[in-house]
């Protein structure tokens, strides 16, 4: 059976929770599974939302994993036994497949954070009945073990025009090192920038410093930037909005650095993790100094303030793309 009509059939037969099913309560949500809110469901009612919401219910979902792993980062080798056994035996049982996957830093926002990828699932329902299943705990011992806390949020699926190039920068780039990226006044940077929240919406000293250190996130490597936005009440998405205009289109300011949206999706509350966001933007730029060249940029500068005063809560972690499935979410629903 070809790979989207398996998808198409195993959303069909998954059914949704009811409101007393023990599973989700007991299993999925605390003990075995970790702490609560940290490896393990925020709650069983979001859980049981997700898989019922009817804008969700019976279509294709993307769960986004932001990962940060024990004993600053060493745990990345306990995680990667427990992603193996998920990706050779427990996904394919649930239709699931990865879509994306890298190594990742925290460039803007409260915890730092080691790995980003992205599960696509054929149905919040087929989700559910994963995290459920014997096959799910039986995997789950090196996950607890590497992983110190997560977020995960289920995001709609699908690449923004991915397969097209990315524009030529207009303009040059600084070269940036720990020598000068604090000194350098930047709309992501510091305080430079009229609203900015250091280390909340602009990137703290030590941020910065580490961001142009890390060799992984060489001078010469294209990075992806992963925005979790989460807007001011009353008003913090018509502000942001303002910005967002300026950076997107032919001549807006991502352009002008070679820069591209390649994702620009809706968030369901966050499974798993303090914050729900309401959007999550990747924007690819073609080195890191394109993106810290841009945020030191006139053009940059001139709407950077409406950013900061249209988000609560943000975050921007910078990754390496290494692993990137394009193709198209399965048209499956849920008849």
């Amino acid at each position: 059976m070809a790979p989207s009509r398996r998808l198409a059939a195993l959303a069909r037969h998954v059914a949704v929770p009811e409101p007393g099913d023990t599973r989700i309560s007991v299993s999925a949500t605390a003990g075995s599974l970790g702490v609560r809110g940290k490896t393990a469901f925020n709650s069983a009612e979001v859980l049981k939302a997700f898989a019922s919401d009817p804008e969700w219910a019976g279509k294709p979902v993307w769960m986004l994993n932001l990962l940060r792993f024990t004993g600053e980062g060493a745990g990345a080798s306990d995680y990667a036994e427990y992603a193996k056994g998920m990706m050779s035996d427990v996904f394919p049982r649930f239709g699931g497949r990865a879509v994306m996957s890298g190594y990742c830093r925290t460039v803007i926002g409260q915890r730092g954070y080691h790995q980003v990828s992205i599960v696509e699932y054929p149905s919040p329902q087929a989700f559910v009945q994963m995290v459920t299943s014997g096959a799910q705990a039986s995997k789950n011992e090196p996950r607890l073990k590497g992983l110190e806390e997560q977020y995960l949020i289920p995001v709609q699926p699908g690449w923004f025009h991915i397969d097209r190039p990315a524009p030529a920068p207009a303009k040059t780039f600084t070269h940036f090192t720990v020598d000068n990226v604090w000194a350098t006044p930047g709309g992501l940077v510091g305080a430079s920038a009229r609203g900015a929240r250091v280390g909340e919406t602009s990137s703290a000293r030590e941020q910065a410093e580490a961001f142009v250190a890390d060799t992984k996130l060489g001078d010469d490597k294209i990075v992806w930037h992963l925005n979790l936005l989460h807007f001011k009440p009353g008003g913090g998405e018509e502000t942001y909005s303002k910005y967002a205009k300026a950076m997107g289109g032919k001549s807006g300011t991502l352009s002008l650095f070679g820069a591209r949206s390649v994702m620009a999706a809706k968030c369901f509350r966050s499974l798993i993790g303090e914050v729900s966001f309401d959007q999550a933007i990747i924007v690819e730029y073609p080195c890191r100094d394109s993106y810290l060249s841009m945020s030191a940029s006139e053009e940059y500068m001139r709407t950077a303030h409406f950013r900061h005063e249209g988000l609560q809560d943000t975050y921007i972690i910078s990754c390496l793309p290494e692993l990137v499935d394009k193709t198209p979410p399965s048209p499956a629903s849920v008849s």
